[in-house]
């Protein structure tokens, strides 16, 4: 007999472990180019507390130097239209030809005859949005396959 009067004959029961939950996604790397502080902020944050690492840029010119010097992949962008320096058209040029199969997710506050008078195959937000829209729309976009537009399509 052992010390704790138990047979040798007799096995402990297995240790019962916590479950584990693997998150749902990995973590996805966004770049966030607005503006307007506020807006930039907001995305930013709600981003963030999705699990999901933002560079945050205050407009097209800083994204794209964000983009040049982060030596990751980068998932999605998520840029305004119109913002000084370097608009969203722009930028997203940029990054597709630098960053093929990056997604985008473009937002504007403007005329929206205007800007889908453009033809523009990209995903849009219009602004104002809440959060619950843009977290869908950034779930969706990130869930779909990888078919970047072509350069020549981003026109605003």
């Amino acid at each position: 007999m052992t010390p704790d009067n138990r047979g040798d004959d007799v096995t402990d029961p297995p240790v019962k472990l916590p479950e584990l939950r693997l998150p749902e996604a990995p973590p996805f790397v966004i770049l966030v180019a607005d503006d307007n502080a506020l807006v930039r902020n907001l995305v930013t944050l709600l981003m963030q507390q999705d699990g999901n690492f933002v560079l945050s840029a205050a407009d097209g010119h800083e994204g794209l130097e964000l983009s040049r010097q982060y030596p990751g992949r980068i998932d999605l962008v998520i840029t305004d239209v119109i913002m000084p320096r370097l608009n969203g058209s722009d930028l997203c040029a940029h990054l597709l030809e630098e960053r093929p199969g990056i997604k985008i997710l473009v937002m504007s506050g403007g005329d929206m005859s205007e800007i889908f008078s453009q033809n523009v195959n990209l995903p849009f937000l219009p602004k104002p949005f809440d959060g619950r829209t843009l977290r869908a729309r950034v779930r969706a976009i990130l869930a779909a396959p990888a078919q970047p537009p072509a350069i020549e399509s981003v026109q605003f």
